[in-house]
């Protein structure tokens, strides 16, 4: 026998210590081995989804980015008012003017700052009795930079879910690659491939989160009317509060001389807190604007009834 007809793959194959048909099997099972199914494109028609549920939709902290309120008008009525640790203040400024008038020789005249007198006053604490009625018109109000802690909506029921226009580009089918046994094919490709149609009973996801937050524009209100409502009791922080009088003046007239002491009187207030009970409070505002609002969004258990496609169409399938 010469040394081609020994180097042949036949002669090869049944110098090896194996059989031929193992060598065969496993041949075909190294080929199919990872194959991956690449498909160019899929396109659907429709289809519809029945009965799509989600057991729960997580909504994070949602970023307000302004609040702006226009028109507003509140107003309080039969409140009683105490004023807690009030101490005054009363500050007396002095001044002098004066003026010379020499006729055809001339007119002079200024002023001199003579200091202040103080005298401290402990009121300590004043009872208000009734405040009347007190309206408020607030043209526009701006809060920028909110937060707010949404809740969570469970057991939202979308009804079904109509679909149109599906279409996958570069799908490869496994990710992983695929493994075939117990069978040999080569490569295999198809120009394209139509189906009528297809049917799923159930869908199922457990959870699906998108990896960007979802942007709202923003939302507004208009003519919100808030009723009026008790409020029992409420307390503020300690204040201050300046109050000048117009001058009062004492003056002397000699002719050529004129002379007048004026005294601007000053109050200043000082309260350690002030509470405020048994208001009716009532409000209305013309409009609410919540703009650039973002929030992260979660899905969990996302579940469908029976899922019908129509007019399956998939073009250039490699295998």
């Amino acid at each position: 026998m010469s040394l081609k007809e020994r180097l042949s793959a036949d002669n090869l194959l049944d110098s090896l210590p194996v059989s031929r048909d193992l060598l065969t099997r496993l041949g075909v099972l190294g080929a199919q081995v990872s194959r991956k199914i690449a498909i160019d494109q899929v396109s659907v028609q429709d289809g519809t989804l029945s009965n799509l549920r989600v057991d729960k939709v997580t909504l994070g902290s949602a970023s307000i980015g302004n609040l702006h309120v226009e028109n507003t008008q509140a107003s309080v009525d039969s409140a009683k008012a105490v004023l807690n640790q009030v101490r005054t203040i009363v500050e007396l400024g002095f001044r002098l003017d004066w003026k010379i008038d020499l006729g055809w020789l001339g007119s002079w005249d200024g002023n001199e700052d003579m200091g202040s007198l103080d005298i401290p006053v402990d009121l300590g604490t004043i009872t208000v009795p009734d405040l009347g009625n007190i309206d408020l018109q607030i043209p526009a109000i701006d809060i920028p930079g909110l937060v707010a802690q949404m809740k969570p909506i469970d057991q939202l029921n979308l009804g079904n879910l109509d679909l149109s226009g599906i279409r996958l580009d570069k799908l490869g089918l496994p990710s992983a690659g695929l493994s075939v046994t117990g069978m040999g094919i080569g490569e295999l490709s198809l120009s394209s491939l139509s189906v009528p149609g297809a049917n799923g009973e159930t869908l199922r996801v457990n959870r699906a989160a998108p990896t960007e937050q979802l942007v709202l524009p923003g939302a507004s209100l208009e003519n919100i009317s808030i009723p009026s409502v008790t409020m029992p009791a409420a307390t503020s922080q300690a204040f201050n509060v300046d109050a000048t009088a117009s001058d009062k003046s004492l003056g002397v007239d000699l002719g050529i001389l004129k002379v007048s002491i004026a005294v601007t009187p000053t109050v200043h207030l000082n309260v350690g807190s002030m509470t405020l009970s048994d208001a009716k409070l009532g409000a209305t505002l013309g409009k609410v604007s919540l703009n650039d609002i973002s929030l992260p969004v979660a899905l969990e258990g996302i579940s469908g009834g029976e899922l019908g496609l129509n007019s399956i169409s998939v073009n250039k399938l490699t295998f």
